[in-house]
């Protein structure tokens, strides 16, 4: 493996530390889809109505796990309604509230969205830069009317120029196939905020009204 790293030539180096980049943000997002995807309808109907009848930031001292995006926004909203009352000015309006919170969560839900993107992009480019290497080194070793070719280094250049092209292909699709799954969680959760946020709006404003 060592040898087949070596033999990827110079920009194996920049390849690597990509994947490792690429690998620990992957990680990272997986752990936290792990702990925020509730698919069962009725778990989120009974958080929605838990925190519609909440209106006192003393509540949130107490819960410290809060991991669910939806319970988030809901936590976010009533903190900021709470602290608008605290500030003795005019109430914060329920559902700008709930668009600001909502607002709020999308940038942990696309965490690390961009950086996939550049991955995605980069990793290709760094192979075929590395395959635009190993040609030159192989070409370097060709000289026109000479009686023989040193057959050795011109395979080790077009060695060099195929695994790097292999190695950035292998870190671009894997980085694109979890950043699309990343993303289709991250539209989903969009609508089911959207859906149950509308439904806590309602109940919230007959509880407290």
């Amino acid at each position: 493996m060592i040898d087949l790293f070596k033999s990827g030539g110079i920009v194996m180096w920049p390849l690597l530390m990509i994947s490792i980049i690429s690998l620990a943000c992957i990680f990272e997002r997986l752990s936290f889809w792990k702990e925020s995807i509730i698919k069962n309808d009725k778990q989120l109907n009974l958080t929605v109505e838990k925190y519609s009848t909440i209106n006192s930031t003393n509540y949130f001292k107490k819960e410290n796990s809060v991991f669910i995006p939806l319970e988030r926004v809901l936590v976010d909203t009533l903190k900021l309604i709470d602290h608008s009352i605290l500030d003795d000015r005019k109430s914060i309006d329920i559902k700008l509230a709930l668009e600001i919170s909502i607002h709020a969560m999308q940038s942990e839900l696309g965490k690390f969205s961009n950086l996939f993107s550049t991955i995605i992009t980069v990793s290709p480019l760094l192979g075929l830069l590395g395959t635009v290497l190993g040609l030159i080194d192989s070409f370097s070793y060709i000289r026109l009317g000479d009686a023989g070719v040193n057959a050795l280094e011109v395979t080790g250049g077009i060695s060099e120029a195929l695994i790097s092209t292999a190695t950035g292909l292998i870190v671009a699709i894997m980085t694109l196939v979890f950043s699309n799954y990343f993303n289709s969680l991250w539209k989903k959760q969009n609508s089911i905020l959207n859906q149950y946020c509308g439904k806590f709006e309602i109940l919230y404003r007959k509880n407290n009204f």
